[in-house]
């Protein structure tokens, strides 16, 4: 019998797998094998084809749902410890606006924005205070003597 590589690729990360696991999770674990196929040009069916030859038997929908999953799974993975090193904004003086969501998701979310409070003394305060603030850090101030 004379397999491809990928084939004994796939059988011997096989191997090592708990036979109990389930097929996704079966994937899963040959996916980062799979997509170094996927990256040199050989087509999903000759993946499927090369799956089914070292003895794990997957639909075309399957591989396609957990492919997709196992990418965007990566994806966020990858951009997960960026995301911590946003810098926050700065601290401003309290909200003129109580009852403000964050981000709108539901229709409470909408029902909290309809319902909320809105401070106008404290939002003119809030204003001028950017503003002033933003005149200190421009190097071109406007009104300049």
């Amino acid at each position: 019998m004379n397999d491809s590589p990928p084939v004994i690729r796939y059988r011997v990360a096989l191997a090592v797998l708990d036979p109990r696991i389930s097929l996704a999770a079966q994937l899963r674990a040959l996916f980062p094998l799979i997509e170094a196929e996927l990256t040199a040009g050989v087509p999903h069916a000759a993946v499927l084809d090369d799956l089914a030859a070292a003895g794990l038997t997957v639909q075309r929908s399957t591989y396609a749902i957990t492919l997709y999953r196992w990418r965007k799974a990566q994806r966020r993975a990858a951009s997960s410890p960026t995301s911590t090193a946003k810098l926050a904004p700065p601290p401003t003086a309290p909200d003129a606006i109580q009852g403000r969501p964050r981000n709108i998701q539901t229709p409470g979310d909408l029902r909290k924005i309809r319902d909320m409070q809105v401070d106008l003394e404290a939002l003119r305060r809030e204003g001028l205070a950017n503003r002033t603030q933003s005149a200190d850090n421009n190097p071109m101030k406007r009104n300049k003597p």
